[in-house]
């Protein structure tokens, strides 16, 4: 007999567990009730706007940087320009007219600094004339007289 009144007794403790959680606070006017299974949509959809705000910032950063790369490409033509175009004229000087170093030839003979082209860059030149031996070292870049953190620069060197 004693064996039966425990199983109707553990019983009824199985079907109050099952019953929601009330918990009684001195400093809440009402009582609070934890249910199961309540909430999880709000944790799934704080998890999912969080994947999906990283992969946009993850796109956005590569879109960025390729949209960085791409000016200054454009700069780089830009610059590569300028310095070929002080390089034929120079060329051009020394070789056809003949009027560069003629006088005093010697390192650094000849010296022209941020000339301006119609592109939109300069170019600074530096002409050397040893015994036999002529070198031209030209730099050109786009945004002249700018931030030297902007500044593209490119260059060639012409030696004969």
């Amino acid at each position: 007999m004693k064996n039966s009144k425990f199983k109707t007794q553990s019983s009824k403790l199985r079907l109050k567990s099952q019953e929601p959680l009330v918990l009684r606070h001195s400093f809440a006017p009402y009582p609070l009730r934890f249910e199961p299974k309540r909430g999880i949509a709000l944790l799934l959809v704080v998890v999912l706007l969080s994947a999906l705000l990283s992969i946009s910032l993850g796109i956005f950063n590569v879109v960025f940087g390729q949209l960085k790369i791409s000016g200054e490409i454009s700069d780089s033509f830009v610059a590569f320009y300028a310095a070929d175009q002080g390089i034929e004229k120079t060329l051009y000087r020394d070789r056809i007219q003949g009027e560069l170093c003629t006088i005093a030839p010697g390192p650094n003979c000849f010296v022209e600094t941020n000339i301006d082209v119609q592109s939109g860059g300069c170019y600074t030149l530096r002409l050397s004339r040893v015994s036999s031996s002529t070198e031209i070292i030209t730099s050109g870049q786009y945004r002249c007289g700018a931030n030297p953190n902007r500044v593209v620069k490119r260059g060639f060197q012409v030696d004969y």
